[in-house]
């Protein structure tokens, strides 16, 4: 996954940068410790994490989008899209 890529993230309803994405999605549930900062609530029920992983999002680039360029929203009710989705929830349920 390339780090400076944007897409636009359904949950924050906003566009973010892949790098962002990872880092959130690593932050601890709930309580934690002083001085760190939980998950996002948006966050904590995502679907899009394998599908960014696995660039099926729509993407362009930190510099087009700086340049005015905006990605588009990927459907998550689109079949590919929920087998993907489906096939990250089976291998963590495991």
């Amino acid at each position: 996954m390339s780090k400076d890529m944007m897409f636009f993230c359904i949950p924050q309803q906003a566009y973010m940068a892949t790098s962002n994405c990872t880092k959130l999605r690593k932050r601890p549930l709930g309580k934690v410790p002083a001085g760190t900062q939980p998950m996002l609530r948006a966050c904590e029920t995502c679907e899009m994490y394998p599908l960014v992983d696995k660039s099926k999002v729509p993407m362009v680039s930190l510099k087009d989008y700086l340049g005015g360029d905006r990605p588009n929203e990927v459907n998550l009710r689109a079949t590919g899209m929920k087998k993907i989705i489906q096939e990250h929830l089976d291998r963590k349920a495991v």
